[in-house]
Order: C-alpha cells, then structure tokens, then sequence
C-alpha cells in the first residue's frame, strides 16, 4: 500500500490515552509524526504519549472533558494551539456508564460523549485540517442495523424508553449521518471523513466494572486495538484519499469503502440539530 508522508504531520487522537486510539497513535508515532492525545485520565495519556515517543514519534497530551460542549469548545481551542494545521483527527471517546446519565448540558451522556463530541469537534476542527491541504477525519464506529436509528425529534430519551443498547448503538447511525452529510457539505474542502467499524475488542473501557456483563463479555474474547485500528490507521496514512468520503468501513478485517447512503433529509435536519444544541451551550459551529 502507498503512503502519503506522515513524517512531521499533526494527528490528533480524541479518546486516545487507551485501547484503539493509543494503538492507532503509536502506528502514525512509527511513522515519525507528531500526536497528540486527548482524553481525561492524565496518568493513563502520560503513558500513552510514552509509547508513541518510544515508537519514533513526538506527543503531547491534553486533559479534556468532552462530555460537556464546554470541554469540547475548550479542547478545541487547546487543540488549534497546539497545532493551527492538522493532516488527521481520530475519535475513539467511549466511556462506561449505568443507567440514563444526563451530562452537565442536560444530554444523554452516550449521545454527549459518543455523537456530539465528535460532530463538534470535526466542524469545529474543519479549517485546520482544510489547511494541511489533505485532512482526514476517522471515527471508530460499529456496523449497527438501521433499526436502532434513534428518533431526530427525541434525541435525549425524553418519550423513549432508554436503554443500554439503543443508546451505545443508536449513536453510531447518528455518527454515520453526520459523516454523510460532512462530505457532502466539505465537498469542495481538502477534507475527507469516513468511519472505521470494529468488533469486540479487548480495551480497558470494556472491562469497566460499570459495564454490562454483555459488553464486558465481548471484550474479554475480542480482539486486540491494534487489529481493530488497522484500518482506521490506512485511512490516515494512504496516499489518495479520494476513495473513501463519506463512507463506512463495515467489515474491519477488510479494507473496503461503502459510500454511506442514509436519508439525505435526516443526515441535513441532523446537522441543524446538532448546531442548534451546540449554540445553546456557548460553541458556534459552522
């Protein structure tokens, strides 16, 4: 497979002091770029940031709190300090939880730290990577039927029943929504953005004692993140990026690109939601 050249290039890793993302930043840290890691625990980035240096790397970390749009507006801003051009943005951000959790916005905290993190970031994040002329958004998801697509019109479970599952999966399809309508609106941007899909995977967030018992079944028998972030990894590092925008990687033992093809009018009036509940907490996005 031909490269682009990462060497001295800016990757930021969003979730990536642990698991998918830390092995996804030491891949681009092997490649001699400069990385940095977003997450909360400041012990568990420390190491991170280690492994990408031992690997070849240079890497910083930033403490974030992204399930609040405060923390997001605020990573943001430290992120374009860091660096004003960025050549890849990789979103792994997950977090164990039991029960309906409502953030300090009022948001269901799977939506919060899962979708709006992640949308807000990319518009937020859309100038400094128009900027590197080629850059490339990826976001770890999963291959979820449609089935789970939460209603646009009751986003926060408000006359829904909640529940674990059609909260975690539910945001995938609104992850899948937003990257749709990215390319579409970025068409005429340097900007690309796919999402990667993964299986089980063995990663500490997995094991979290406030996991169900399902879920932390399924990572003790999965795989490894540097399986699950091989092809997050090719999508950062391959030389043409014409290929995959706007698609979805559904199978990640492959590398083959599906252009995503939602409803057009759900991904446009989820872009207007999202830009709506981002204002109402202080972040204007584009």
């Amino acid at each position: 497979m031909n490269e682009r050249r990462v060497s001295g290039g800016n990757y930021v890793f969003f979730g990536g002091s642990t698991g998918i993302g830390r092995a996804a930043a030491v891949g681009l840290g092997r490649r001699g770029a400069n990385v940095l890691i977003v997450g909360r625990g400041r012990k568990a980035g420390e190491v991170a940031i280690e492994a990408v240096r031992a690997a070849g790397g240079a890497a910083a970390f930033l403490s974030a709190d992204l399930s609040t749009l405060r923390g997001v507006k605020a990573a943001a801003e430290e992120v374009m300090a860091w660096r004003p051009v960025l050549h890849g943005v990789m979103h792994t951000a997950m977090a164990a939880f039991k029960g309906k959790t409502l953030t300090a916005d009022g948001l269901e905290f799977a939506f919060a730290l899962q979708y709006m993190a992640r949308a807000a970031l990319n518009r937020a994040l859309a100038e400094p990577l128009a900027a590197s002329g080629d850059g490339r958004i990826v976001s770890i998801s999963g291959n979820v039927p449609l089935s789970f697509m939460p209603e646009l019109d009751d986003l926060q479970f408000e006359r829904r029943k909640w529940s674990f599952y059609k909260s975690i999966l539910g945001t995938h399809l609104l992850g899948h929504l937003h990257v749709q309508e990215a390319a579409r609106l970025w068409r005429d941007r340097p900007v690309t953005i796919a999402a990667a899909c993964v299986g089980s995977t063995k990663t500490k967030v997995m094991a979290d004692p406030l996991m169900p018992l399902s879920m932390k079944l399924l990572g003790l028998f999965g795989t490894t993140p540097e399986v699950s972030a091989v092809n997050a990894v090719r999508i950062l590092t391959q030389a043409s990026p014409a290929d995959f925008d706007g698609v979805v990687l559904r199978n990640p033992k492959r590398f083959e690109p599906e252009p995503l093809a939602m409803n057009s009018d759900a991904a446009r009036k989820l872009w207007a939601l999202t830009g709506d509940i981002a204002a109402k907490h202080g972040l204007s996005l584009e």
